[in-house]
């Protein structure tokens, strides 16, 4: 894994990824690469000077960054927002962080394990001031949430490529709040609403759920009529996360 032009500034580098097998689910990987941002040797005047002995910043910042794969070679990387970013409460106080390797799973709960450096003017990579602890935070969030395709409040759609599934239920890792909802329907092979399956059949769903069940007014939640058959679904999300989506029989 390495730094990409389109991506990425000019002296950023990317090591220590941590990757691994996501345990709880198939032909799935993860990965939390630092990637670091140096001020010394790279990036104009402008930049440059942030490394200077009397600013007391060393060489640069690190943040843990997200990348996913399926195959655990070819991978996606997700750079903002961070996975674990420096600061969040403007003190600016965290300058340098790195990931424990594994993930440990407490009932639906997903909990990993961060070091880092938690002292003002210190921590930084190459840091001229080496003082203060380091310090080991728990990271917690729902199972499978790592990425969620978001609708706006406004609302918004996301169509799947092609596929063919097994299965008589589609079950969702979803969280819509109070006053969001989503909405799923199924597509033929010429683009066209199955019918009975369509999005405005599809009974909202609204609240916050790890594995919700889809239903449509008239068919219910059985969806083993289109399996095998070569469909794609078409979600409408609004003020709405969607995490996971997957087929499963009951």
């Amino acid at each position: 894994m390495s730094a990409e032009e389109r991506l990425d500034p000019v002296g950023t580098d990317i090591y220590m990824t941590k990757a691994l097998k996501y345990p709880w689910a198939p032909d799935a990987y993860v990965a939390f690469p630092s990637v670091y941002f140096h001020y010394w040797d790279d990036g104009p005047p402008t930049r440059r000077i942030l490394g200077d002995k009397s600013r007391e910043r060393g060489s640069g910042v690190v943040e843990v960054q997200l990348a996913v794969s399926r195959d655990g070679r070819r991978w996606k990387r997700y750079p903002r927002p961070a996975y674990a970013p420096i600061g969040g409460d403007g003190s600016n106080r965290i300058h340098m962080l790195f990931m424990a390797h594994g993930l440990v799973r407490r009932g639906n709960e997903i909990w990993q394990f961060l070091g880092g450096h938690g002292g003002n003017g210190i921590g930084y990579h190459s840091a001229w001031t080496r003082k203060g602890p380091w310090l080991l935070w728990r990271l917690v969030q729902r199972l499978d949430g790592f990425v969620a395709a978001e609708g706006d409040y406004t609302g918004g759609t996301l169509l799947t490529h092609p596929l063919i599934f097994e299965g008589n239920r589609l079950v969702l890792n979803v969280d819509t709040g109070a006053v969001g909802y989503v909405q799923v329907g199924f597509l033929d092979e010429s683009g066209m609403p199955v019918p009975g399956y369509s999005l405005d059949d599809c009974v909202y769903i609204n609240g916050d759920f790890l594995e919700t069940e889809v239903e449509w007014l008239h068919k219910g939640t059985d969806v083993s009529a289109l399996a095998g058959k070569p469909v794609q679904l078409v979600f409408r999300l609004r003020g709405a996360k969607l995490y996971a989506m997957q087929f499963v029989t009951r």
